[in-house]
């Protein structure tokens, strides 16, 4: 009975496991279109889209991914819960003015858990091979 069980419960735990890898590396929606609500396209052109994220206190955003690099500029102070599809999350403090440069990132959504609102400009690079290739396999989160 507890080989069974404990066959059972590695066998569950393998199986979300590879649920948790296999959605952390599929794609969504990008955040200006998954949360037009909190993503606002500013300009853009052939090489570059100019994105600002408005943040409500308490707000989160949908699920979405980020196909290429960017670059982050924090406008504001910020208090965000990061979420994954595996139901992790890791809770970060920005500073305004901080400056972040980021890969491709795969499935999350974002949340402010600050009692103010949270403003990111994000400079988004058009074409990248991350972009054209479709990969998203970078767990860091060094933006917003």
């Amino acid at each position: 009975m507890k080989v069974e069980r404990s066959v059972l419960l590695s066998a569950s735990l393998l199986a979300a496991s590879v649920f948790a890898a296999s959605a952390w590396g599929q794609r969504a929606a990008p955040h200006y279109e998954a949360s037009p609500d909190v993503y606002k396209i500013v300009s853009e052109n052939d090489q570059f889209r100019i994105i600002e994220a408005t943040w409500k206190p308490g707000q989160r955003d949908e699920w979405h991914s980020h196909s290429g690099r960017e670059a982050a500029y924090r406008l504001t102070d910020c208090d965000l819960r990061i979420y994954t599809p595996d139901g992790k999350f890791q809770d970060r403090h920005g500073k305004k003015a901080e400056v972040n440069f980021n890969p491709a990132i795969g499935v999350h959504s974002f949340q402010n858990v600050g009692t103010a609102e949270c403003k990111t400009l994000i400079v988004q690079k058009k074409g990248s091979r991350e972009e054209a290739s479709g990969a998203a396999s970078s767990t860091r989160f060094a933006h917003n």
